[in-house]
């Protein structure tokens, strides 16, 4: 019987890491379920579930005829009480087949991470994707939140000073777009650069997405302030920042650098990229109902 056990155990491990290299690079990084609001197997929410991640799938394109912008998308299925609300957003800098992959394999994942919640949000580094019974269109949501933290110290008070400059003007830089989308990167030393990126759904108001990326990074002194690099997530926004390119930029010819964040409970993530280096933790970690 032990010998049965081990051996579902380890083909229990290889599925979970053959699904997670088919995945590519999409790198799974959080997902949130509301345990509190559930819906019945079969049911007819369930069934507009289905619909409306049929139509999130596609309209997974930077070709979409999206009122807001390229890469990202919200739609609705059937009517009130059983009405559901949905939308993905693509990180800004990806492919429209990166998109497009991210936010397929999402909309199977979620189903499998949260089977019979009708309020989920999940975050990968390239899509986000979310759903809800209640509208969360163009409202501002800071909650559920989450914090990673790159496990290397920085050596403080100067970097400090710069990250915050840098995220500042990403802000600025993500306002002034219809992606509400930007990246920024500054020397740091003669060796050294710095990266950051910003990102809102676009679906807020300038003013929300300021509010929200503003809180984002208010968040850096409590959470990153001696890390080399870090992230916090919202569902409406995040922020990332780090000492070596993480995000597609034509200026960069250095390949990006492999991370690693802990796995999740049956899933685990790799790359095929090569060069430096990032260990990632979570903390902070924020669950109340979305």
């Amino acid at each position: 019987m032990n010998m049965i056990l081990v051996f579902l155990s380890v083909l229990s491990f290889l599925i979970s890491l053959t699904r997670a290299y088919f995945a590519g690079d999409l790198f799974y990084i959080y997902h949130f379920c509301n345990n509190t609001v559930n819906f019945t197997r079969n049911s007819t929410y369930q069934s507009n579930l289905n619909l409306l991640l049929s139509t999130l799938r596609s309209n997974a394109t930077h070709g979409s005829s999206d009122k807001f912008s390229e890469g990202f998308y919200n739609a609705t299925a059937s009517q009130d009480p059983d009405k559901v609300y949905g939308l993905f957003l693509c990180r800004g800098d990806v492919s429209a087949e990166t998109c497009k992959d991210c936010v397929n394999f999402a909309t199977s994942d979620i189903t499998q991470r949260c089977p019979l919640q009708k309020e989920t949000v999940i975050w990968y580094d390239h899509c986000l994707l979310r759903y809800s019974g209640i509208s969360f269109f163009s409202t501002m949501d800071t909650k559920p939140a989450k914090a990673w933290q790159n496990r290397q110290n920085s050596t403080g008070g100067l970097f400090n000073q710069q990250v915050r400059n840098l995220m500042n003007e990403a802000v600025n830089q993500a306002l002034n777009t219809t992606k509400m989308f930007g990246t920024v990167k500054k020397n740091y030393t003669a060796s050294q650069t710095l990266y950051g990126l910003v990102q809102c759904t676009p679906d807020l108001s300038r003013h929300d997405c300021s509010t929200c990326l503003r809180l984002a990074i208010s968040s850096f002194d409590e959470c990153f302030s001696i890390n080399i690099g870090g992230r916090m997530m919202y569902p409406s926004c995040n922020f990332r920042y780090e000492l070596y390119p993480f995000y597609d930029d034509p200026s960069i010819v250095t390949p990006p650098p492999v991370f690693l964040s802990p796995p999740s409970p049956g899933s685990v993530t790799s790359s095929k990229g090569k060069g430096r280096k990032a260990i990632w933790i979570a903390i902070g970690t924020t669950i109340p109902t979305i």
